[in-house]
């Protein structure tokens, strides 16, 4: 491209170089990465300003990026992975750096230049797609540990999370990925250094991909036999239970194929919500299959609606509602319950002809136990709902009756 006159847009863009420098500063401030990423791409040109200088200057030459600057882009894809910076992070901050530089640019260009900034923009656009293709090169290079690093298991099971190709990223770093896997889903309440014990666990197994920590954390178990993918999963979650304080909630979901993993991942998230909120569930992972009812439930307001008639009469009496999660809790063992809920057998016994007469169900039956149970279950998934609704309740049909 011939090089406008003095004075003419390209001097107008590169005396606006800190004026870019400062649009994007303003569009990244706040973001969770900022620091981090302003730390990496600092020391790419000597500075945010000369950064944008020295790249607008590059846009306005009309040619490739030298090698020497797809180097420096491959540099700071090295530093991003060094600094734990998720590659789905990486992209959102370049698209909106890439926005507000556009935004400006177009901005502050003379009237009556459209023909040049559209051809400078859409230079500007080819170049963006190297560097890109550089800056993620140069992060799937940077773990070079093999597939036991750390860094790498993040970074391929966060893109395969998100459904982009992962393809080039395990194929830099030296990695085959399986052609499908079993996502697990894992809450625990846990400290740091317990995290460390099941991380290190995990990392113990070839080809486990795995992104989070106890407060939420999604692994990617190899599944190409898939008994062995479900008693590891098992395995894993058994060994957090050993080590950690209160429940530990699981749930997994086979995928067909790499390209299926979100949907498996939103599949294993919809069952640990159920898990989350059955009373008498167990530290284990849950399957879809196993918790058909408890999903239809989630899903039909109305029947959630008839299921808080059928709790509503207990609160009339006191800690009843605690009376039957606490017997569900203990698999229906009624001495156990009663030394869980600290009362003596007959008051135990005493609370549930209460709540017989009450509301009508009988919970020493099996079909009432179990409405009870789904009754539970809903107004723990309705959760913040119920407040909302209690104004509605009086209007509630009739409880369904055992």
């Amino acid at each position: 491209m011939t090089a406008p006159a003095p004075g003419g847009l390209s001097d107008v863009l590169v005396s606006h170089g800190p004026h870019v420098a400062a649009a994007i500063g303003e569009a990244l401030h706040g973001h969770p990465a900022y620091l981090p990423i302003r730390r990496a791409a600092g020391p790419m040109f000597g500075g945010r300003a000369e950064t944008c200088a020295r790249l607008i200057a590059v846009v306005l030459t009309g040619e490739p990026l030298p090698e020497d600057d797809l180097g420096r882009f491959r540099d700071l894809g090295v530093l991003a992975a060094r600094q734990a910076i998720p590659l789905p992070v990486l992209s959102e901050v370049w698209d909106l750096a890439l926005a507000a530089a556009a935004r400006t640019c177009w901005t502050v260009a003379p009237a009556g230049r459209f023909a040049e900034m559209a051809e400078l923009t859409a230079h500007a656009a080819r170049l963006a797609i190297g560097a890109r293709e550089a800056c993620i090169q140069g992060y799937a290079e940077a773990p070079r540990e093999g597939s036991r690093s750390r860094p790498l298991r993040r970074l391929l099971a966060e893109t395969l999370i998100d459904g982009a190709p992962a393809g080039v990223i395990a194929e830099a770093a030296g990695v085959r990925l399986a052609p499908a896997y079993l996502v697990l889903l894992c809450e625990a309440p846990a400290a740091a250094s317990c995290w460390e014990r099941a991380s290190e666990r995990l990392d113990r197994w070839d080809g486990v991909l795995y992104s989070g920590d106890l407060s939420g954390l999604v692994a990617l178990l190899p599944a190409a036999d898939p008994p062995r993918a479900e008693s590891r999963a098992a395995e894993f979650t058994a060994f957090l239970v050993a080590r950690t304080r209160g429940p530990v909630h699981a749930a997994e979901a086979l995928s067909r194929g790499l390209a299926d993993i979100p949907d498996a991942l939103e599949e294993a998230s919809r069952v640990l919500t159920v898990v989350k909120a059955v009373p008498d569930a167990e530290d284990r992972p849950y399957r879809a299959d196993e918790l058909l009812v408890e999903l239809a439930i989630l899903e039909q307001p109305a029947i959630r609606g008839r299921l808080a008639a059928v709790l509503k009469p207990l609160d009339a009496g006191t800690d009843l509602r605690r009376t039957l999660e606490v017997l569900l809790a203990c698999n229906l063992d009624r001495e156990r319950a009663a030394r869980e809920l600290w009362i003596h057998r007959r008051t135990l016994h005493y609370r549930l002809d209460r709540i017989r007469d009450l509301s009508g169900v009988d919970p020493s039956s099996a079909r009432g136990i179990q409405l009870f149970r789904a009754a539970l279950t809903s107004a723990r998934l309705t959760g913040p709902e119920r407040d909302g609704r209690r104004a509605e309740e009086t209007s509630l049909p009739p409880p369904l009756s055992a």
